[in-house]
C-alpha cells in the first residue's frame, strides 16, 4: 500500500477509535471537537484531497496524537496507537507501598467499585483491597482539602464525566460529605441509585421551588442527557461523597 493510500485509511481508522472512546457520533462532532474542517477530512479520507507529508504531520499535532501516527503500517488497520482516545495517553496506576513514615496515613482501596458501572455496591464499605499509604502533605500538594480519615479511593467507569475525568481514574472520595441537605453546588458525587453506583455533578435550583440536575460533564447530551429530579427524589439517594480529585486525568 502506498503512503498516501495508508494515512487515508490510518485516519479512518483513528477517527473511529476517538469517536467510540469520546461517544461522538459522527466525524463532524469529531471535526468540531478538534476545531476541523469536517469537509476537508471528508476529502482526506475519501481520496478527493492532497494528504502529503506536512499536511499528516499538522493534522496529528493539532488532535494530538503521536507524531508518525498516520504512518504507521499495521495488517488489520488498527493499531496500538489508535486504542487511546484522541491522542491521549493513560497509563494504568498501581498504588505502591513506599517506605512507611509514622506520619503516613492509610486510605482504603477499592479496585472493585467503579463508579457508573453498579458493580460490587453491596461491598462497597466492607472489601478493601489494601491500602495507599501516603504522606498527608502529599496529599495537600495534590489539591485534597478534607481530612485523609475522610477518603476512600474508587475508580471510574466509562465516559459520562469525561474531560473531568478519564475511564479507569482512581478516584478520592470524600465519604464525610454527603448531606443531601448540604450539597455543594457544582460539586461531583458518587451515589448509589437504583442498584446502580453513580457520578454526576449536582447542580440545586431554587427559583420556583428546589429542583435538582445531575448532569454528566460530557458535552454528548443525546448520549448522557442530563436528569432533572425533585427534592423528594433526592433525599431517596444514597450518597456515597463528594469527589475531591480524580488522579488521571486527560
Amino acid at each position: 500500500m502506498d503512503k498516501i493510500a495508508l494515512r487515508r485509511r490510518n485516519l479512518r481508522t483513528a477517527i473511529d477509535a476517538v469517536n467510540r472512546k469520546l461517544g461522538f457520533k459522527s466525524d463532524i462532532s469529531f471535526c468540531e471537537h478538534y476545531d476541523l474542517n469536517a469537509s476537508h477530512i471528508s476529502q482526506l479520507i475519501n481520496g478527493h484531497g492532497s494528504f502529503g507529508e506536512r499536511a499528516a504531520r499538522n493534522l496529528e499535532k493539532k488532535v494530538g496524537w503521536d507524531e508518525g501516527l498516520l504512518d504507521e503500517d499495521s495488517d488489520n488497520g488498527d493499531t496500538k496507537s489508535f486504542k487511546h482516545s484522541g491522542g491521549i495517553h493513560i497509563s494504568p496506576i498501581e498504588f505502591r507501598s513506599s517506605e512507611t513514615k509514622p506520619t503516613n496515613v492509610r486510605i482504603p482501596i477499592y479496585k472493585d467499585i467503579k463508579a457508573s458501572c453498579g458493580a460490587g455496591i453491596e461491598n462497597f464499605l466492607e472489601d478493601v483491597s489494601e491500602y495507599l499509604d501516603i504522606d498527608p502533605y502529599i496529599l495537600k500538594i495534590m489539591g485534597i482539602q478534607t481530612k485523609p480519615e475522610n477518603l476512600k479511593i474508587i475508580y471510574s467507569a466509562e465516559y459520562s464525566m469525561w474531560p473531568t475525568v478519564a475511564p479507569d481514574s482512581p478516584l478520592f472520595v470524600d465519604v464525610s460529605d454527603k448531606d443531601p441537605d448540604s450539597l455543594r453546588n457544582g460539586n461531583v458525587y458518587v451515589f448509589t441509585h437504583s442498584n446502580e453506583l453513580r457520578m454526576k455533578r449536582i447542580f440545586v435550583s431554587y427559583a420556583g421551588g428546589k429542583t435538582v440536575r445531575l448532569a454528566s460533564d460530557n458535552p454528548d447530551k443525546v448520549r448522557y442527557p442530563d436528569e432533572f429530579i425533585t427534592n423528594e427524589q433526592l433525599n431517596e439517594i444514597n450518597f456515597v461523597g463528594r469527589l475531591e480529585l480524580a488522579l488521571v486525568k486527560p
